[in-house]
């Protein structure tokens, strides 16, 4: 790369071209993985005011995922409370593992079951298993949050570009 020197008091597209592609990347992927844990933080927030998961030793915030797509597919980041792997499960008392975040953000419907079949001594007796309430923690930090993203994506975008510029000897 020809080294050159760019003046900081010109606009910002004249330090994005000085630098190269793999630099311009990771200076977008800092930005992303930045305002990513910041949106993170918003939404622990939010699920905690929202009143789930008083009673338990486990937390449930841990439950919330954040993600910063690989550079294959473009630059983004996302952020969600669906399981993946071992991450997004809550430990219940019986030790099962159940995606309590999930069903928290959306509900559950109303649901029954069956009275079963007759295995050697005992009757399945068919029972009500209740529904959840849609607690939107994830909904109320999208619509908090979506005005200030952008904003604070191209600040951290730009700050990252000069502090690589300044390590290459451009500025």
């Amino acid at each position: 790369m020809v080294s050159q020197i760019v003046d900081i008091e010109k606009p910002f597209n004249d330090v994005f071209q000085a630098l190269d592609l793999k630099d311009q990347r990771k200076a977008m992927r800092g930005a992303m993985r930045r305002e990513g844990n910041r949106l993170k933080k918003h939404a622990i927030t939010e699920l905690q005011s929202s009143g789930i998961g008083q009673g338990t030793k486990q937390r449930f915030s841990k439950g919330i995922r954040m993600r910063v797509y690989p550079d294959k597919f473009g630059a983004g980041f996302m952020l969600s409370v669906k399981p993946n792997k071992k991450r997004g499960y809550h430990t219940n008392r019986q030790g099962k593992e159940k995606p309590v975040l999930m069903w928290a953000e959306d509900g559950t419907k109303y649901r029954k079951t069956k009275t079963k079949t007759k295995v050697f001594v005992r009757k399945r007796k068919g029972h009500v298993t209740g529904r959840m309430k849609r607690y939107g923690f994830m909904r109320k930090t999208d619509e908090q949050a979506t005005r200030i993203v952008e904003q604070n994506l191209f600040s951290d975008f730009q700050k990252n570009l000069e502090r690589a510029a300044r390590k290459k000897g451009l500025l």
